[in-house]
């Protein structure tokens, strides 16, 4: 029997982003002929819409699974954490290509095709389009997790595709307590197609909120 997986709950928090302007300031105190090569972080919670300049973005929902329901099923070697997002790109045609689960001890996750899942995908202006993600990811990685999301890819910590650029650091909001209870969680999830996200789609997630 086909089960949505345990979700992960959390707490609304205002927030007000200012990485932009952070990193504004920095250039401005900065020596001149000094070059910057770091992306520009812009940190966010699930539920909240992400400013990143070449696109909006959309953590909705997360998600834990042993078994990820399709064609081709796939079992975990640890959990599946899922992650449901939504990208509309704001400048042009752009394909977000930066995916990786980073947890607490530093340690990279990268994102399965598995299962239906998405590796990367692609957004127009006017459309928002969602996406999953899915990570196999171990037990001690899911307390403190953030998913980093962008453009561009890290490249195993060389982050050649992300210099002076803007990266999502999203927090997934799981407690130790969440992340035992989603470990013990044996639910299968059937992953959504990638597809536009419909309207009434963002009023339900909005209400739920």
């Amino acid at each position: 029997m086909s089960h949505s997986g345990r979700r992960v709950t959390w707490r609304s928090t205002t927030l007000l982003v200012v990485a932009f302007g952070a990193a504004c300031a920095l250039v401005n105190v900065m020596p001149q002929g000094t070059i910057l090569e770091q992306p520009f972080l812009v940190d966010g919670h699930v539920g909240e819409t992400l400013d990143l300049d070449y696109a909006e973005l959309t953590v909705t929902e997360v998600r834990t699974a042993d078994t990820l329901a399709s064609s081709q099923p796939a079992v975990a070697a640890g959990t599946f954490l899922v992650i449901d997002a939504t990208w509309e790109a704001t400048e042009g045609e752009t394909y977000f290509a930066g995916a990786e689960v980073v947890d607490s001890q530093g340690r990279t996750h990268w994102p399965t095709s598995r299962g239906g899942c998405t590796e990367g995908t692609g957004s127009q202006p006017g459309y928002a389009w969602r996406t999953t993600y899915c990570f196999d990811v171990p037990r001690d990685a899911l307390a403190g997790a953030t998913v980093r999301l962008a453009r561009g890819t890290h490249v195993h910590d060389d982050q050649a595709g992300q210099r002076r650029d803007a990266v999502a650091v999203v927090d997934l909001g799981i407690t130790r307590q969440e992340a035992d209870e989603l470990w013990e969680a044996t639910d299968e999830i059937d992953v959504d197609a990638p597809g536009f996200a419909s309207a009434t789609t963002n009023a339900d997630e909005e209400g739920e909120g």
